[in-house]
């Protein structure tokens, strides 16, 4: 916990106090909190802190601040990360008005939604404000509207507030642009180029609760202008940041973990688009079929309960996929499920000759895409069948695309080539989904939407998809579509 300490003696013991009933809670969680207090008034509040924990089972340490609250913050995190076992940072106003008590159920929501950062936020909803006179209600709102406005930042109901919880590397990729002075500004930079570097933002509800005592706090009307400065002077600095993720250099990922689990599942709700695309591999989905990339079994399933004739290997690397599939394998005597890559499985069970090799939305994910084909192909029979979908066209890459962990979009010349190169006959390639390309573009490209909604996805498969397959039935070849599907023979 960074807590700058600035004009708020008669809050501080208080504040403390609350801290001390946070770390408890946290305890019966196995997570410790140590408070680092940044002193901004001198040897009186010195006095005050630790007069306030005696007693009390609380990790505190003490350090002479600067002289901007803003800066304040940036030497908090400093020294944080400079404890190796600092996993989570977090901040709150040391005025009282944000309720310390709070703090584990935020520590909830950001491991339960598998976020990067969690907002304590007075503007979403469950959240309470009686801390705020009517002025400072509608200032604040301003504030937040002003800073999705001139960032172009979408999502964030409150921005400015220092009351949140991050997880150490957001803090470590976290470089405070130039001009960024004053709490609020540096809270709000730290927000918008979270977002910017793909780290996922959440909020959970707070009440805001009057000050205690004299202490005070807030955005105030005479802080507006040099606020919303700071605002649009940060936005070259956001749109460089994501284009520099954005682009291929900047696509790093980690098969350990899927970053888009949620995403995952209510897109594992469209029946009638992977029923659509089942059909399409229908012919060759018999004997042993190996599925890479399984995630939480949602294919398996379906594979199951639609083709007779199938026996499946299902293998999933990430953990937070894999229970799930795991589950399901264990009651299936049909599947048999694998916490590992294809390259893990292969030199764990040797080379083995499966009938065919599925990778449904799953060789995007994969980083050295031509050597995995390779791989696929050594375990597959002679005449084996490799069956390929994904998403298609790199200029419709999103932020969707790089938050579920995609290196790339293909194209039919791209995905052919290293399906040749791997010792592969392409029998049918193809764009796939034409009339899902503009809803594709205009909600995940141009708005810049990071998550898959139930409603959308919903309309997505009940009235774009029933088209799409109506089109391609006239135009099997589009010169375009949302993706690429490959049907191909091991020579």
């Amino acid at each position: 916990m960074v807590l700058p300490a600035y004009g708020v003696s008669d809050a501080v013991g208080t504040v403390l106090r609350d801290l001390a009933v946070a770390a408890y809670a946290l305890r019966i969680r196995g997570i410790g909190l140590r408070v680092l207090l940044i002193n901004g008034e001198g040897e009186a509040l010195e006095d005050l802190a630790t007069a306030a924990v005696e007693g009390l089972d609380l990790d505190l340490r003490t350090v002479t601040g600067p002289a901007d609250g803003g800066a304040a913050y940036v030497d908090g995190f400093r020294l944080a990360l400079q404890e190796d076992d600092a996993h989570l940072i977090a901040t709150l106003d040391a005025n009282g008005r944000h309720d310390a008590t709070e703090i584990p159920g935020l520590v909830d929501l950001l491991l339960r939604r598998n976020a990067d950062v969690v907002i304590g936020s007075r503007w979403t909803r469950g959240s309470g404000t009686p801390g705020l006179s009517l002025g400072r209600w509608v200032l604040g709102r301003l504030a937040n509207h002003a800073f999705r406005l001139l960032t172009g930042t979408r999502g964030i109901r409150d921005a400015t507030t220092s009351f949140r919880i991050a997880r150490r590397q957001v803090v470590e990729q976290f470089e405070v642009p130039d001009g960024a002075t004053g709490s609020h500004g540096l809270q709000a930079a730290f927000v918008a180029l979270a977002v910017a570097n793909g780290f996922r933002v959440v909020e959970g509800p707070i009440i805001y609760r009057p000050p205690v005592g004299g202490a005070q706090g807030g955005l105030l009307a005479p802080d507006i202008l040099s606020f919303t400065q700071h605002l649009a002077a940060l936005r070259g600095v956001i749109d460089r940041t994501r284009q520099r993720r954005l682009s291929p250099s900047g696509r790093r990922f980690l098969d350990e973990e899927f970053g888009a689990a949620e995403d995952l599942e209510r897109l594992g709700t469209a029946k009638y688009f992977f029923d659509w695309v089942l059909e399409e591999f229908a012919e060759h989905l018999k004997g042993r079929v190996l599925e890479v990339g399984a995630g939480s079994g949602t294919i398996s399933r379906k594979l199951v309960e639609g083709f007779a004739d199938v026996e499946i290997t299902a293998l999933e690397p990430a953990a937070n996929m894999f229970d799930q599939l795991g589950s399901y394998a264990a009651i299936s005597p049909r599947i048999a499920a694998h916490q590992e890559t294809l390259d893990a499985y292969r030199r764990t069970h040797g080379d083995q000759q499966f009938d065919a090799a599925l990778y449904l939305n799953v060789l995007e994910h994969i980083e050295d895409d031509a050597t995995e084909l390779k791989v696929a192909a050594s375990v597959l029979r002679p005449g084996g069948m490799l069956l390929v979908f994904g998403p298609a066209h790199e200029w419709l890459y999103s932020d969707l695309d790089h938050k579920a962990g995609h290196y790339r979009r293909y194209t039919l010349e791209q995905l052919r080539r290293i399906a040749v190169d791997a010792g592969f006959e392409p029998l049918s390639l193809r764009y796939f989904d034409v009339l899902g390309v503009p809803p594709y573009y205009l909600v995940y490209r141009r708005l810049r939407r990071t998550e898959i909604t139930g409603s959308t996805m919903w309309a997505y498969d009940r009235v774009v998809v029933p088209a799409s397959r109506l089109i391609q039935r006239v135009v099997p070849q589009p010169p375009l579509g949302k993706n690429v599907i490959l049907v191909a023979r091991k020579h």
